[in-house]
């Protein structure tokens, strides 16, 4: 491992000590914070195992330019999928529906629990890991250098059919019966479209780290590679932001008290300011993303996508955490050391297999003997 590497190694352990000292001080606390830092680290495997099928589906030069640290972001997922493992242990005290006394909770909740009980979850989940697994397996065997395209359509097709089902099971269970009253038909697709965003941010920001894509050709005689990943990148940030705002406008107007509670928690207390920062950061990266100057700037593309995985960060910790944290911004430590942890052990593992992508030679020897 590089001294940068091991520096990352460092600061995660430092920070999973931290989390140990806060689990045996406040359980509940520290496990909240963790459940919002290993949901951010899982999401970026998912998003990139997603667009790696699509591509394989339609194919394109952008999606070539980005599949190697796509492809790295999807070997991070059995790694993601262990950090949920201490949620696991603590599951009564995250979900509310966990081991609860049917009397006490509400009627709707009540109606829920033939769903929402603890060995049917375990189960679902179980079941959601194996198809990622398995997925994972298929489609970094699949875009390895030297493996064949031929027959991969049908194989990108179901997995994307899978991976769907998978993603909303997941996003039901682990998100929303956070507050179980809540119910939305289009969360799933909220969560899936958010993952695709983050993955797809970070493979430019890798690959503009590491190339000056600004000189690269495009898809156009005229365009540079760095304006067509800019316009793929708003693309999925528009239909990100198109699911989220269908969603509130149908949670508005349908003026119910469980489905208006989900958002009262989210915009009172100080999270309104987050909420506010969200929206910014989105109206930001669409404004330049508008802007085919910026796009062929090396420096613009990389601001560009700094705010859309800016974004996806404050999404996702504005919409896990604050129906679980108490005590005010004190409590925030929490979150300060599961984020130091688990993030400098996930970057540590993407910057080892980034700079040694030889680690990933079994997926070709296994795709070479089928």
């Amino acid at each position: 491992m590089s001294r940068r590497e091991q520096c990352l190694v460092a600061v995660g352990i430092a920070g999973l000590v931290f989390c140990a000292l806060g689990a045996s001080l406040d359980a509940r606390a520290m496990l909240g914070a963790w459940l919002a830092a290993a949901l951010f680290a899982l999401s970026l495997p998912l998003g990139a195992l997603t667009i790696l099928m699509v591509h394989g589906l339609t194919g394109g030069r952008w999606g070539e330019a980005v599949r190697q640290p796509l492809r790295i972001m999807t070997a991070l997922l059995p790694f993601a999928l262990i950090l949920l493992l201490p949620v696991l242990m603590g599951l009564d005290l995250i979900f509310p529906w966990a081991g609860a006394d049917p009397t006490t909770v509400s009627e709707k909740v009540r109606e829920k629990l033939a769903y929402l009980n603890v060995p049917f979850f375990l189960l679902r989940f179980a079941v959601c890991a194996a198809i990622w697994l398995v997925l994972t397996w298929v489609v970094l065997g699949s875009t390895s250098e030297g493996s064949g395209k031929a027959g991969n359509g049908r194989k990108y097709a179901l997995g994307l059919i899978l991976h769907a089902l998978a993603v909303s099971v997941f996003a039901i269970d682990w998100m929303l019966s956070i507050q179980p009253e809540f119910t939305s038909t289009i969360y799933a697709l909220c969560e899936a479209s958010a993952e695709v965003v983050g993955a797809f941010g970070l493979a430019i920001l890798v690959l503009a780290a590491r190339r000056a894509v600004e000189v690269m050709p495009g898809g156009e005689e005229d365009a540079a590679l760095s304006e067509d990943l800019a316009n793929m990148q708003l693309g999925f940030l528009l239909t990100w932001i198109y699911l989220i705002f269908m969603q509130w406008i149908v949670v508005w107007g349908g003026d119910l008290p469980d489905e208006i509670g989900w958002y009262i928690i989210r915009a009172t207390g100080g999270w309104q300011y987050l909420l506010w920062l969200l929206i910014a950061l989105q109206v930001a990266a669409i404004a330049g993303s508008l802007s085919r100057p910026l796009k062929r700037s090396h420096d613009g593309l990389i601001w560009l996508t700094g705010l859309v995985l800016a974004s996806h960060f404050v999404d996702v910790f504005w919409r896990i955490r604050p129906p679980l944290l108490s005590g005010g911004l004190l409590a925030l430590w929490h979150d300060a050391v599961a984020w130091i942890g688990l993030g400098g052990l996930w970057l540590a593992l993407f910057l080892f297999l980034l700079r040694r992508p030889d680690r990933l030679v079994w997926w070709k020897r296994e795709v070479a003997h089928g």
